[in-house]
């Protein structure tokens, strides 16, 4: 795979739609199958290293294709994205042992994050496919 803009957005796009879906998934399936409590998979790690590595590509793609194509959702979602993960309950000191009424809010404002996150590269990956600029080969974007 060759490490260019657009593969950048396909992965921050995949990994915050897996994020949203994980956020989502969690409050129907712990209470379910409690040996998935216990795993990597409600893991507290595994949360904070899918939205570090989620930040790490958006900031600098979401940024990038707002510089290119000035167009102000693509930051509006970024923003909108790391909004709703900072503001979510217990976003600094939550843990997915138990679960407490607040836990959904959690993982609600967590699976809007990776959602807005998600389509902000895929704002940005319509934008490239519009742009004249962009559909040269030789472009930046690519």
């Amino acid at each position: 795979m060759n490490l260019t803009w657009a593969n950048f957005d396909r992965v921050g796009f995949s990994l915050s739609f897996i994020c949203a879906i994980h956020c989502l998934a969690m409050p129907i399936f712990l209470p379910l199958v409690p040996v998935l409590a216990g795993s990597f998979v409600a893991s507290e790690n595994l949360e904070w290293f899918i939205i570090c590595i989620t930040l790490l590509i958006a900031t600098p793609t979401l940024f990038r294709g707002y510089l290119r194509h000035r167009k102000v959702l693509i930051p509006a979602c970024f923003l909108l994205g790391l909004l709703f993960l900072v503001l979510r309950p217990s976003a600094f000191e939550h843990s997915h042992d138990h679960m407490h009424s607040e836990d959904a809010f959690h993982f609600i404002l967590a699976a809007l994050g990776g959602f807005s996150l998600a389509v902000g590269h895929w704002l940005n990956l319509k934008f490239c496919r519009i742009c004249p600029a962009c559909k040269n080969e030789n472009s930046a974007c690519r």
